[in-house]
């Protein structure tokens, strides 16, 4: 029999997230030790067009699970329309994005079907003979747990958002697409979800922030932690630091960024004073794009950044924040522009 990796995948917006995405890249890899096929199962409201998406990244197999009732989240509603796929798939392993989605119903099945179900992995890899073993943190970062399972028992596994990282996929790789129409009923759903409101980066998990400022010892204390709080604001961005930052009470404890800390992935990053130590740098290496500013050339972080500026943090973000508070109080429209188009595309622009 044909094994078989399932990744259960998500979206936003209509979009898949970027943690699934990495799911089913750790899915490739696995399906090419195994020999195994890799399934991805997409449940929505008109998705067809997120396949090539999911192909690309490794989906040999995408299964549309499509109904009006699952456009919104809904734990119920998920529950109902994907336990007969994955009864139906019967995977050897089943991955999926550690999220609060994910959380609000598998491990409801995995109860139901007495199947072991590992949240937080860091890694999922086999090792001799083929036996799944999955590494995930514990005790607040500090310590790591290693959990090997015997050859050809199912098991779920939760993949850490960030912790991997997306690559650039193989357009043109194409996978076998089959629809599925589950048969729900809306009314008898418990919970249901009405809209999804942005998130606050001033409480949003820095783990799932788009945007992130960072500091590091070179703020020189709270001062300059709160002017990058005050820059954060101004980009709707979430501030984090690093480990050093936390431990003097400069930053809460549940920010810190790296490898004992939070991995992040955010679209942008920007580092300031931060030398980069290789703990923290194992934090953002999901990061789009990263900015660092330090006043020592041969910090490490200046050297895997996507744009390093060589100078003072002191002098710097004063600057930038005079810029960007100028640009927050200009007209919101351009009176010169015939279009009378918004001029916030322009302010993203500037440097």
């Amino acid at each position: 029999m044909n094994k078989t990796v399932l990744i259960i995948a998500e979206t936003e917006h209509g979009e898949l997230t970027l943690p699934t995405l990495e799911c089913v890249e750790e899915g490739r890899e696995l399906a090419d030790s195994l020999n195994a096929t890799v399934r991805v199962v997409l449940p929505g409201c008109e998705i067809a067009a997120l396949v090539d998406t999911l192909a690309a990244h490794g989906a040999d197999t995408v299964t549309l699970v499509e109904h009006e009732a699952l456009a919104q989240f809904s734990a119920d509603g998920w529950l109902s329309a994907l336990a007969p796929v994955l009864h139906e798939s019967s995977p050897t392993l089943v991955l999926a994005p550690d999220s609060g989605y994910i959380r609000a119903w598998l491990p409801r099945l995995s109860a139901r079907w007495r199947v072991p179900l590992v949240s937080g992995c860091i890694q999922v890899k086999l090792i001799a003979d083929g036996y799944p073993e999955m590494i995930r943190s514990t005790h607040n970062g500090a310590r790591q747990e290693r959990l090997i399972w015997p050859v050809d028992s199912m098991v779920a596994a939760l993949l850490t958002p960030g912790v991997r990282g997306v690559g650039m996929g193989r357009p043109g790789r194409h996978a076998e697409v089959r629809r599925v129409t589950p048969e729900l009923h809306p009314e008898t759903f418990r919970d249901r979800t009405l809209r999804t409101l942005p998130p606050d980066p001033h409480t949003v998990d820095i783990g799932e922030a788009e945007r992130i400022v960072s500091g590091g010892l070179g703020v020189g204390g709270p001062e300059g932690m709160q002017r990058l709080q005050r820059l954060a604001d101004l980009l709707n961005a979430a501030l984090g630091g690093t480990r050093v930052v936390s431990d003097r009470g400069w930053l809460a404890v549940e920010r810190f960024i790296g490898a004992t800390g939070k991995i992040v992935a955010p679209k942008l990053y920007l580092g300031f004073g931060i030398s980069g130590a290789g703990q923290h740098v194992a934090g953002i290496t999901g990061s789009e794009t990263v900015v660092a500013v330090n006043i020592d050339r041969t910090s490490p972080l200046l050297k895997m950044a996507d744009l390093g500026i060589v100078g003072d943090l002191h002098q710097i973000v004063p600057a930038l924040l005079a810029k960007l508070e100028r640009l927050q109080r200009a007209p919101t429209t351009d009176a010169s522009s015939p279009s009378g188009t918004e001029s916030s595309p322009r302010v993203l622009e500037s440097h």
